[in-house]
């Protein structure tokens, strides 16, 4: 059995997560945000894997709590995909250390190129025009699952990370705001990976923001915005995801 534990925001990383899971006998898509596990996973025999982006070439916070915390039995089969813009192997290292301070190994990881989604920064590309690029990406998906079906140990990593992106986590969400057309729909805070938004007048932000950038991307009218830069810049969410499947 195979179970694929995920971490997304704009959709990216579940695309990979649900491309792998179709390339692997009897799998199991586990989303990340239901919490650790409550009995150990894996065993001989088994595969276990994590799918997440990269944040600046590091772990997401909550992936790192998580794989923290998780317990996986020995004789375990652990891989990892990095979706990425960029340093995404950095975060394959950071992973494989949390691993061995574990007693475990990390079997298989690599990072995979998708479309850059950080709108607070830059404008993303359109996500219709990206669809031509997934069936590309989706062959190289299935590679990767061919590839971990097989039980080959294939660690690519760099250790450049930039992890100052976490310093001074509270301070992440400020900039953060819903603009006054806002529906007061909640989706925002349905789709939150890391219940970090209430709704109440408006969508209140609670300062353990990741910067998956999901409630801004996700917002079906546009109310949500980053300071001022963000106005004028498009949303990308992975064309072939919908809302409610990260809900």
């Amino acid at each position: 059995m195979t179970t694929i534990f995920w971490f997304s925001g704009t959709g990216n990383s579940l695309y990979a997560a649900k491309q792998l899971a179709a390339g692997l006998e009897n799998s199991v898509l586990y989303p990340m945000k239901s919490g650790v596990p409550q009995k150990a996973v894996g065993g001989t025999g088994e595969k276990i894997g994590f799918v997440f982006p990269s944040y600046y070439g590091n772990l997401p916070r909550y992936v790192r709590h998580f794989a923290e915390k998780i317990e996986i039995a020995s004789g375990t089969y652990v891989f990892a995909v990095v979706t990425m813009g960029g340093l995404g192997q950095g975060s394959v290292a950071e992973l494989e250390k949390i691993l061995i301070g574990k007693n475990l190994r990390l079997d298989y990881g690599r990072g995979i190129l998708m479309n850059g989604n950080y709108v607070i920064n830059y404008n993303p590309a359109d996500s219709e025009k990206f669809k031509s690029k997934l069936l590309k990406i989706s062959e190289k998906l299935r590679g990767i699952s061919l590839e971990i079906s097989a039980g080959k140990r294939i660690v690519k990593k760099i250790r450049i990370t930039a992890a100052n992106l976490y310093k001074n986590t509270e301070q992440l969400d400020a900039a953060f705001h819903a603009e006054n057309s806002c529906a007061k729909c909640g989706q925002c805070a349905r789709i939150c990976p890391v219940q970090n938004i209430k709704l109440e007048k408006k969508p209140v932000w609670q300062h353990h923001c990741e910067h998956c950038v999901a409630c801004i991307s996700w917002c079906p009218i546009g109310a949500i915005q980053y300071g001022e830069s963000t106005k004028t810049r498009r949303r990308y969410r992975n064309p072939e995801i919908m809302a409610n499947e990260l809900f």
